[in-house]
């Protein structure tokens, strides 16, 4: 289940936070995107270190007068925390997206996974598998 292997707790931000003080959290949390969560703690985006850079930066705006709730695609692609691999690895591939929060059956934030954390479970699960096959067949594994 998504829900087990999401990062938690996923690294938040208000709408109203500044695009300066997202990049200074996601420095200092070492995250490549923040979710931005509303009052109730329910996903409306991600805003990611490359959307400041090219959106923000790029574009000569102050990031310290930017809002990163004015850099944000409204209605988020989510995942839910009960959902499968195979079910994330779907969504990733048919939103294009390289980040899911991960929600509650009520639709709070419970984490997030990345591409990169899909790439690293089934990198380790398919190396458990070569494991075995050379196990079973005798060979030593290069």
């Amino acid at each position: 289940m998504i829900g087990e292997i999401c990062s938690k707790p996923a690294v938040t931000a208000s709408p109203d936070t500044t695009a300066r003080e997202a990049a200074h959290r996601m420095w200092t949390r070492k995250v490549g995107a923040l979710v931005v969560v509303n009052r109730r703690g329910t996903p409306i985006g991600v805003v990611t270190d490359r959307d400041i850079a090219v959106r923000v930066v790029a574009q000569g705006a102050d990031p310290a007068s930017v809002r990163v709730g004015s850099l944000l695609a409204r209605k988020p692609v989510v995942i839910g925390e009960d959902a499968g691999v195979l079910d994330a690895t779907k969504l990733l591939s048919r939103r294009g997206v390289r980040r899911l929060p991960v929600v509650s059956r009520t639709g709070k934030l419970v984490g997030i996974l990345s591409l990169d954390d899909l790439l690293m479970l089934i990198g380790s699960e398919l190396s458990h598998i070569a494991s075995g096959l050379a196990s079973e067949l005798g060979r030593t594994r290069v």
